[in-house]
Formats: C-alpha cells, sequence, structure tokens
C-alpha cells in the first residue's frame, strides 16, 4: 500500500511539473487580465462569474496543451543538447491532448455559440503545427514568430471576445497589446537559447536572422506596448480612459520589466559569446 501511494504521489508530482506553471503564468496573468477588463467594461451578461472562471479554466488548458506539446516536438534535440530532468515525451503527450480536448469541452460548457469553439479548434491546429511538422513553423522564420505571437495569446483572448460578441476598441488594443507582448517574449526566449539551437540544428528565426535583429525587433515591441497603454485617449474621453490606462499599465509592468532585462541579457549574450548577425 506505501509502495502505491509513493508510485501516485511520484507521478502527481511528475505531471504538476509536466504543466509547465513556471514558463507561462505570466501568460495566463495577461490574458486573464485583459479577459476581465473586457468583461467589466462590457454591457453584456453572458458570461457570468462562473463563465469567467471557466474560461480562466480554458486559458490554463490551452497553455498546458501548447508547452507540453513543445516539450513531445522537441526531446530528442533537448537530450541532444544535454538538457537534464526533461519529462517523458509519452507523459508529455498524454498531458497535452489531454488539456487540449478539456479546453474544448469548458468552450462548449461556456456558451453555445460556434465561433468560440471555431477559434479555440484553429488555435490548437496552428499552435501545435507551431512545433510538430510537417508546417513546424518555429523552424519558419519570420511566420514562426508571427504564429507564435498570435496562438500563444492574442487568439486565446480572441475566444472570449467571442464569447462576449463584443468587437470594439478596447478588443483591439489588448489584442495588439498581447501581441507584441507575445513576440517580445518569444524573441527573448529564442536569443538566449540561440547556442543551443545552432548545436541542435533547430532553425528559430534568430538563427535564421541573428540576434542583432532580436534586439532591434524587442525594443520596437517595448515601445508598441508602451504606446498601447496610451492607447485609450484616442478613442474615449479621459475620465473613461483612465480606468482602462491605469490597469493596462499595471499588467504591462510584468512585460516590461522582463522585457528590459530580456534586452539586457540579449546585449550580454551577444557581446560575450560573440553571436553576430546573420
Amino acid at each position: 500500500m506505501s509502495m502505491s501511494r509513493k508510485t501516485l504521489f511520484s507521478g502527481l508530482q511528475h505531471s504538476i511539473r509536466l504543466v509547465r506553471l513556471r514558463n507561462w503564468w505570466e501568460k495566463f496573468l495577461h490574458i486573464g487580465g485583459s479577459a476581465f477588463l473586457l468583461w467589466k467594461y462590457s454591457d453584456r451578461i453572458h458570461p457570468d462569474e462562473a463563465g469567467f472562471v471557466l474560461y480562466l479554466a480554458v486559458v490554463f488548458c490551452l497553455l498546458t496543451g501548447g508547452y507540453t506539446m513543445n516539450d513531445v516536438a522537441d526531446s530528442s534535440k533537448d537530450k541532444a543538447v544535454g538538457r537534464k530532468n526533461m519529462p517523458q515525451r509519452k507523459h508529455s503527450l498524454i498531458v497535452s491532448l489531454a488539456a487540449l480536448m478539456t479546453s474544448l469541452i469548458l468552450i462548449c460548457a461556456i456558451t453555445s455559440q460556434l465561433l468560440p469553439l471555431l477559434i479555440a479548434a484553429v488555435t490548437i491546429l496552428v499552435g501545435v503545427e507551431y512545433s510538430l511538422p510537417p508546417m513546424r513553423f518555429k523552424e519558419r522564420g519570420v511566420w514562426g514568430i508571427i504564429v507564435g505571437s498570435v496562438t500563444q495569446k492574442p487568439a486565446i483572448l480572441m475566444i472570449f471576445i467571442a464569447i462576449l460578441g463584443v468587437w470594439n476598441w478596447l478588443g483591439a488594443v489588448l489584442t495588439v497589446w498581447l501581441f507584441c507582448g507575445g513576440m517580445l517574449g518569444m524573441l527573448g526566449h529564442q536569443i538566449l537559447d540561440y547556442h543551443n539551437d545552432l548545436i541542435s540544428g533547430v532553425r528559430t528565426f534568430v538563427v535564421q536572422h541573428g540576434p542583432r535583429l532580436a534586439i532591434l525587433l524587442s525594443i520596437i515591441c517595448v515601445t508598441l506596448i508602451l504606446m498601447t497603454i496610451l492607447a485609450p485617449f484616442v478613442f474615449v474621453p479621459f475620465t473613461e480612459a483612465l480606468p482602462v490606462m491605469c490597469l493596462l499599465a499595471v499588467f504591462s509592468s510584468v512585460y516590461l520589466v522582463k522585457g528590459l532585462r530580456s534586452i539586457r541579457k540579449i546585449r550580454e549574450a551577444v557581446t560575450e559569446r560573440g553571436l553576430e548577425g546573420s
């Protein structure tokens, strides 16, 4: 009995680690915060509080499924560069498929509309193709950056926008904000993995175009994020824009702090490792 409990506990620990919460909690914060803004500043009564909580569960499942599927796709190449304590491929695959299927079931529980389910299905399909062949957008240069930036954040928010049935300036601003933040994070991740990707033969955007271009694009992303914080003033009167701007500023703090750190690390990597652009 004790051995059975030990095995169960070990399996539970492994499953929790597979979820990769450490890698995407910021994305969850940004998507959930954006959805909360749309929910509170719209006049719609659907979804209610329970529906909003279910949507957060959808976000959790989609992020979990996407990250664990990436583990499945890169397992052999991670071993090639000596990465240790990587989860077993079959476990990652089971968790990924279960999480992605659960997200679709939860959407059906929130609404009977077809559009949110369709957006989720396309997001899952394209997101999986980011890591897996035959498309493997991850190694398709600029298309990889665009696909990854869209599917990780803006597309997931669009599911909630479709549930609300509200398409307005706030949704557009938040979508652009999430896209820029997603691209900033993706560029930072690829530049820090530049050396390992060269060894393992993973031809990411940064491997193909060089880290110096990634620095420039990262600076542009930070600038656009700052601009989106001020964007509400363009669309609504000052008194209405101020609360939204303040909330955007709070949500952006993680973006900006991490983004500036990534730019600093990128510069250090270019200097210390001699990682010149192509």
